[in-house]
C-alpha cells in the first residue's frame, strides 16, 4: 500500500480551493448599471423631454403680440379711397389739415389741389386768402393757383394784390402786372377792369 506524500496532497488542496472560489464568484449577479451615460452610446428612448417653465409657455395672456396694421389710422388713404367726387375729396382732405403734423401740411395741400377741379376752386380759395397759413403751405397754394386757367387764377390773385397785409400780396401784384401787359403798372383800377374782361371772355 502506497501513501500520498504531503507535498502532493498540498497541491491537490490548492487546486480544489481555487475551483471552489471560482465557482462562487461566477455565480454572483452582475453589478448594477450606474446612471452615468456612456458618451459614445446612442441616446436612450426614455430621455426626459425638455419642458418650458410654466411662466414661459405661450398662452392667450402672455403670448407675443404682433402689430395689427388694421389699427393704424390712415385718414388720407381713407379720403382718397372713399366714393367721393374730386371736389368732395378736396374738401375732405382739407378738413384733415388742422390735425396734420406741420411738416406734412404742404403735402396734404398739394394732394387736395391736384384733386380740385377748376370749376370748384372755391373749395381752396379760403385757404389761399388765409394769412395765418405757414410759409410752405402758402408756397404750395401759389404754385397751384398759377397753374390754373385765367378764368380761375386772375380773380383770386387780384384779391391778394389788393390786400397788402397778406404775405402773398406782393407776389400776386407783380405777377398780374407782368402778365397783363396792357395794364399800367400800379393802376389797380385798370387791373380790376382787365380781370373782369378776362373772366367774361373765358366763361
Amino acid at each position: 500500500m502506497k501513501f500520498v506524500t504531503p507535498f502532493f496532497s498540498g497541491i491537490c488542496f490548492c487546486f480544489f480551493s481555487f475551483f471552489v472560489i471560482l465557482s462562487f464568484t461566477s455565480c454572483r449577479p452582475p453589478p448594477a448599471l450606474t446612471e452615468e451615460a456612456d458618451p459614445c452610446s446612442p441616446p436612450s428612448n426614455h430621455t426626459q423631454e425638455l419642458r418650458l417653465p410654466p411662466d414661459l409657455v405661450p398662452s392667450p395672456t402672455n403670448k407675443p403680440s404682433s402689430p395689427d396694421t388694421s389699427d393704424v389710422a390712415d385718414p388720407i388713404g381713407d379720403a382718397l379711397s372713399a366714393d367721393l367726387t374730386p371736389g368732395e375729396t378736396t374738401s375732405r382732405l382739407l378738413s384733415l389739415l388742422p390735425s396734420t403734423p406741420a411738416e406734412d401740411k404742404s403735402f396734404l395741400v398739394q394732394i387736395a389741389g391736384n384733386y380740385c377741379p377748376d370749376e370748384e376752386y372755391w373749395r381752396l380759395l379760403p385757404l389761399l386768402l388765409d394769412r395765418s397759413q405757414p410759409v410752405d403751405v402758402r408756397d404750395e397754394l401759389i404754385r397751384d393757383i398759377l397753374r390754373r386757367s385765367d378764368a380761375v387764377r386772375l380773380r383770386p390773385l387780384y384779391r391778394l394784390a389788393l390786400d397788402p397785409s397778406h404775405p402773398l400780396s406782393t407776389e400776386a401784384r407783380e405777377y398780374l402786372f407782368s402778365y397783363l401787359q396792357d395794364v399800367p403798372e400800379n393802376d389797380f383800377a385798370a387791373l380790376g377792369k382787365a380781370v373782369d374782361k378776362s373772366e367774361k371772355e373765358n366763361r
